[in-house]
């Protein structure tokens, strides 16, 4: 389990420092000077230690790299995905007699508490979606349904 965990680390930090490189848009061969100028070494595959790994981020945002908050979490967080939203913003135009966003905001506020979808955790995008799954249903709609094939046709 140990050794699990310490490959995955390795692979986050491996692909920070890959991130950090696309970002800041330099050259193969820049970032290897960078590279062994901060850490000694001539490929991220070959850093050993947190230190090596520290020392070449701080080289990166020496050169004007940003990280995002979430690539310093190393994972998307609590937030909803991309796709639970458009799964909400697409049981809401099934379901829903009012399609409008404003609408849409306030069934969020008064189920989740919040004002917009981009700040639903991910439990609450849970709730707001059997939610809508229960009002589809109850306006005669099934979700799990898939869309029939039109072969061409209209």
């Amino acid at each position: 389990m140990q050794a699990k965990h310490m490959l995955t680390r390795r692979r986050q930090k491996l692909a920070s420092i890959h991130i950090a490189k696309k970002v800041l848009g330099i050259s193969d061969s820049d970032y290897r000077s960078l590279l062994f100028k901060s850490t000694d070494v001539r490929s991220a595959a070959d850093l050993k230690n947190d230190t090596q790994y520290f020392a070449l981020m701080r080289a990166f945002r020496a050169a004007g790299y940003k990280p995002s908050y979430q690539a310093r979490r190393g994972h998307q967080g609590s937030h909803c995905s991309e796709a639970q939203r458009r799964y909400i913003k697409g049981l809401w135009g099934l379901a829903s007699r009012s399609r409008t966003e404003r609408s849409l905001r306030a069934m969020t506020r008064r189920i989740c508490g919040v004002d917009d979808l981009r700040f639903l955790t991910r439990s609450k995008a849970t709730a707001l979606i059997l939610a809508l799954r229960d009002i589809a249903e109850k306006a005669g709609f099934n979700p799990d349904r898939k869309p029939k094939e039109t072969h061409g046709r209209l």
